[in-house]
């Protein structure tokens, strides 16, 4: 992906959901609940995030970590099984995703974005490294710093996604912390997508 095309794909969904909270903060509440509740967005969410889970698996396989069990004869057994899952994700990640949907229905959808958020780094840093200059100061340190906080609250909301719930709920109680959220939401998403079509 180019980095214009991540500007849009990271910015365009913080511009609109910044826009609604700066403009209408009782749609954005209500969009907040929907999107919370919501066993079909919790659903899609959950595949998504399984199937990229998948594909960054294939990539990175775990052919690396072989060689520090293999003294270890259980842990080598083990690593073994794993190996084989891993190699076999793609068969695995479709159970895996009705498992998890149907177990674990509650805060499902914010688990599932916050582990998108996690994964994104992963491909992101596959085009924003190929544009660091040599003297290290560019606009693309934006995508890099906006890529590892996300990965901050993927970690702290794939274990606590009813906090990251009940913490927006709190910013968004009022008119002002709604509006306040929604600005810095909305200048950040322009920012991304502005930069990514400049670089």
């Amino acid at each position: 992906m180019t980095i214009a095309i991540w500007g849009f794909a990271l910015g365009l969904p913080l511009l609109a959901f910044g826009a609604v909270s700066l403009f209408a903060p009782p749609v954005a509440r209500r969009f907040a609940a929907w999107f919370e509740s919501s066993r079909a967005v919790a659903a899609v969410m959950t595949a998504f995030a399984w199937a990229w889970a998948a594909y960054e698996i294939q990539i990175f396989g775990v052919n690396m970590f072989r060689e520090f069990f293999v003294g270890v004869p259980v842990l080598w057994q083990l690593m073994q099984v794993l190996a084989f899952i891993y190699d076999n994700f793609w068969f695995a990640a479709p159970v895996l995703i009705y498992l998890t949907v149907a177990w674990m229905p509650k805060s499902l959808a914010v688990r599932a974005l916050t582990g998108v958020l996690m994964l994104i780094p992963a491909e992101l840093f596959k085009t924003t490294r190929l544009l660091l200059p040599p003297d290290g100061s560019s606009m693309v340190f934006l995508f890099v710093v906006t890529a590892y906080a996300g990965a901050v609250v993927g970690m702290y909301g794939m274990f606590y996604p009813w906090r990251l719930e009940k913490g927006l709920a709190v910013v968004q109680r009022t008119d002002a912390g709604a509006r306040a959220l929604g600005a810095a939401c909305a200048a950040l998403g322009a920012s991304l997508a502005t930069t990514g079509c400049l670089i």
